[in-house]
C-alpha cells in the first residue's frame, strides 16, 4: 500500500468538514493538465494574430480545473502592472449559462460580464429601468428606457478597455451554440470575435466537443482562432496508463486518513467509471471520502467507493461523446489529401503517426472493417483443404 501522504500531519485532528474541505482544494498537476496548461498559458502570451483561443475535450476531463489554474499564474504574472494600476484586470471569466428559451442569452451573459469585471456602475446598468434628461433649456425632457442589448454591449466595450483585460475566458463555451441555426451560430461567433478585435482582447472558449462546430464556421474565423485539445487518457497507450495510476496515487497521498488508500490497484475500475477522465475521479473521490469520514474510517474501502461509482449507462454516454469528438479531430487530419487536391499540390500518403491515431480511433470504437473477399473468375475454386491419404467415401 501506499505509505507516503502529502498533507499536513495536524489534519488528522481536525473534524471531518475541515478534512474533506483540504482535499477538495487539491489540484493533482498530471501530464495532460500541465500540457494543455502549457498551451493556454502561450497562446494567451504570443498569439500570433489569433483573438480567439479554443479549448475542447470530454467532459469531466479537468477544463474548469485548468481555467482556475491559467486565471491564478496570469494575475501572478501581472502582479507588478496590478500594483501600479489598481484598475487593472489582466484576467476575468464567467461560466456561460444554458439557456432557458432554447437560445442563448446574450443580454444575460453581457450582465455577467460586466459583473466579472467589477464594473462600478454595474447596478445602474443592469437596473430594469432607467431615465435620462435630453435637450436644454425650456426644451429639456425626461426619457426613460430600458436597458437594451447594444447598450449592454457597448458597455462591455468600454470596461474592458478601462481595466486592460489580457484575456477574457468563457467556461462551458458549447453553450454558444444553443441557437435554431447553422447561420445564427455564425453570428454568434461573429460578436465574439469582433468584440475581441475591437477591444485588443484575446477571449477563450472553454468547452466540450461541441465547440468544435464553431470553430471553423469561416475562413475568418479560423484565420483568427487557435485550437487546443484536453484530452482523456488512453488505456490503449501504456503511457496514459502509468499516468493514470500516478493520478491515483497523487489523490491518494492527498487524502488526510490514518491509512493511505491503495487506488492503483483498482485502476482498471477507476478507469471504466470515468472513461480516463481525472475531474470525474476527483468528483467521485470526494463524495466516497466524505462517506469514510462520516463512518470515521481509518481508510477509504471499496465499499465507500461503489456507491458513488458513475453508473454504466452514464459512463457509455460520455464515452460515445468523447470518441466522437476525438474522431472528429482524427477526420480533420485525414482530409490533408483532399486539401492539397484542391490546392492543386501532389497527394502524400497519410504518415505512420496519423494513420496509427486512426487504427486507434477505430479500435475505441469498437468497429471492425469488413475483409473484401477476393473476386475469382468463372470456374476458380474457392481456398479449400483436401482430403489427404485417399478417395473420399461416397454414401
Amino acid at each position: 500500500m501506499p505509505s507516503s501522504q502529502n498533507f499536513p500531519p495536524e489534519l488528522l485532528a481536525v473534524n471531518p468538514a475541515e478534512k474533506l474541505a483540504y482535499f477538495e482544494s487539491c489540484t493533482v498537476v498530471h501530464r495532460r493538465l500541465k500540457i494543455a496548461y502549457e498551451a493556454v498559458i502561450d497562446a494567451v502570451n504570443n498569439p500570433g494574430g489569433a483573438s480567439l483561443i479554443f479549448l475542447f475535450g470530454p467532459t469531466g476531463v479537468g477544463k474548469t480545473t485548468l481555467l482556475h489554474q491559467v486565471v491564478k499564474v496570469l494575475i501572478e504574472q501581472n502582479s507588478r502592472a496590478i500594483q501600479l494600476d489598481c484598475g487593472h484586470i489582466p484576467v476575468a471569466y464567467v461560466e456561460a449559462r444554458a439557456p432557458e428559451s432554447g437560445s442563448f442569452d446574450w443580454k444575460d451573459y453581457y450582465k455577467s460580464v460586466l459583473i466579472a469585471l467589477a464594473d462600478p456602475f454595474v447596478d445602474y446598468k443592469l437596473r430594469t429601468g432607467s431615465s435620462r434628461i435630453e435637450g436644454s433649456g425650456s426644451s429639456q425632457r425626461l426619457i426613460k428606457s430600458k436597458a437594451n442589448l447594444s447598450d449592454l454591449r457597448e458597455d462591455v466595450a468600454a470596461i474592458i478597455q478601462q481595466r486592460r483585460l489580457i484575456v477574457f475566458l468563457v467556461d462551458e463555451a458549447q453553450r454558444f451554440t444553443k441557437m435554431a441555426s447553422g447561420r445564427r451560430q455564425q453570428d454568434q461567433m461573429d460578436a465574439i470575435q469582433s468584440m475581441a478585435s475591437f477591444t485588443s482582447t484575446r477571449h477563450g472558449l472553454f468547452g466540450t466537443y461541441e465547440l468544435l462546430q464553431l470553430r471553423n464556421l469561416s475562413g475568418q474565423l479560423s484565420r483568427r482562432s487557435l485550437d487546443i485539445h484536453f484530452p482523456r487518457y488512453q488505456a490503449d497507450c501504456s503511457q496514459d496508463v502509468k499516468d493514470f495510476k500516478r493520478v491515483l496515487k497523487s489523490f491518494a497521498c492527498q487524502m488526510p486518513l490514518l491509512e493511505t488508500p491503495d487506488l492503483e490497484q483498482h485502476w482498471e475500475y477507476f478507469y471504466e467509471r470515468s472513461i480516463g477522465c481525472v475531474g470525474i475521479v476527483k468528483n467521485w473521490l470526494t463524495q466516497a471520502l466524505r462517506k469514510a469520514l462520516a463512518e470515521s474510517a481509518s481508510t477509504l474501502s471499496l465499499a465507500h467507493l461503489t456507491p458513488y461509482a458513475p453508473s454504466v449507462s452514464k459512463c457509455m454516454q460520455m464515452a460515445t461523446e468523447a470518441i466522437e469528438g476525438e474522431k472528429a479531430l482524427l477526420e480533420s487530419e485525414s482530409e490533408l489529401g483532399r486539401l492539397r487536391q484542391k490546392l492543386g499540390l501532389t497527394v502524400k500518403e497519410p504518415s505512420t503517426a496519423t494513420e496509427a491515431l486512426l487504427n486507434s480511433s477505430t479500435r475505441s470504437t469498437g468497429n471492425k472493417k469488413e475483409k473484401k473477399t477476393k473476386k475469382r473468375r468463372p470456374g476458380e475454386r474457392n481456398p479449400q483443404r483436401d482430403v489427404i491419404g485417399g478417395a473420399p467415401s461416397v454414401s
